[in-house]
């Protein structure tokens, strides 16, 4: 995209009001596998059209526009390569967000983001004005399973990057008994064992998420809960990580889960909530286009200040810590039993 500060107001619009057409077709080359047509080399549009299975003229004219915008390279007319932008659309290379691509405009998403007017004005999510329910109901209808198997992939595309910053940032080796709440297919609890020789984990989740699983090649360091974490967590644990959990819910939502892992935890354990945390200053930031997805698709759901998780902390029987930032965009919010 080009520097905006450069450019005069009538241009920053226009290029805001496209933002979405990029997205999408984001979406669409990761659907189908563009960028890995592309990893042994440039490909002019006609051969790139003939691997992928897709028309040579929208391909053509798609591909023209990311590269406009600096996501492929086109090396010269109708010749396309990778970037290292569009490298991370790749199955196979550390840090894919392939998956999040896929799913970042499928009908989970995309159809509710269309009811932002409304929204806007009610405060209720978008699946409410779409589905009728919250997202996360959705998903369990039979109808929305392969739009649940998309989502799980892309938290876990997601996971990849962040694991390996949050385990990088942070000294897991002190602990013996490591609970992932919400942990998803384990990633990031095969990620931190690696660094933590002595301890075992537990991968919490509900039944069904954990049936896809990455977090073999650990033997017996590892066991499996089902269950909700607004009922009850595995208990015993000396550290608890909740990643991308607690922007999900809305404060008295987040207390509970909270309150369960205070009730659970060793005495002296600790809990980590990996999160961006949004800043108390202007300026852009992650944090607030993630805070208003979780405005578009959660029931409550936000990103919170370094000041707002000490309030949930105090009102869950917690106590802040600390916040340790990571080389990826998210934070390690410490928290300790009050």
């Amino acid at each position: 995209m080009a520097n905006t500060q450069e450019m005069p107001p009538q241009a920053q619009m226009m290029q805001a009001l496209f933002g979405f057409m990029v997205t999408k077709c984001l979406s669409a080359v990761a659907v189908h596998n563009v960028a890995d047509a592309l990893k042994d080399g440039p490909l002019y549009y006609t051969d790139l059209a003939r691997v992928t299975d897709t028309n040579q003229r929208a391909l053509h004219r798609v591909m023209r526009m990311l590269s406009g915008v600096g996501i492929f390279a086109e090396l010269e007319p109708g010749r396309f390569g990778l970037t290292p932008v569009s490298d991370l659309l790749r199955r196979d290379v550390p840090g894919s967000l392939r998956d999040m691509a896929v799913m970042i405009t499928s009908r989970s998403h995309w159809l509710p983001w269309g009811r932002m007017e409304d929204t806007l004005k009610s405060g209720a999510s978008g699946p409410q004005h779409e589905f009728g329910t919250d997202v996360f109901t959705w998903f369990q209808q039979d109808a929305n399973h392969e739009q649940w198997a998309i989502f799980n992939a892309a938290m876990t595309s997601f996971s990849a990057g962040v694991s390996h910053a949050v385990a990088d940032s942070f000294d897991f080796s002190k602990f013996t008994q490591i609970v992932d709440i919400g942990g998803g297919h384990g990633y990031l609890l095969k990620t931190i064992l690696e660094k933590a020789p002595r301890a075992k984990g537990t991968l919490f989740d509900l039944p069904g998420v954990m049936e896809g699983d990455n977090s073999s090649g650990l033997g017996n360091r590892i066991g499996r809960v089902g269950g909700s974490f607004f009922k009850e967590v595995p208990a015993g644990g000396d550290c608890y990580t909740l990643k991308h959990i607690i922007h999900d819910w809305s404060d008295d939502q987040c207390v509970t889960i909270l309150s369960n892992v205070a009730k659970a935890m060793h005495p002296q354990g600790t809990v980590l909530v990996i999160e961006l945390v949004m800043p108390e200053t202007g300026g852009p930031h992650p944090a607030k286009f993630m805070d208003v997805n979780m405005l578009a698709m959660t029931e409550g759901g936000c990103e919170r200040t370094e000041g707002e998780y000490a309030d949930l902390f105090k009102r869950s029987g917690l106590t802040l810590v600390g916040v340790h930032p990571t080389p990826s965009p998210v934070s390690i919010v410490e928290a300790s039993k009050a």
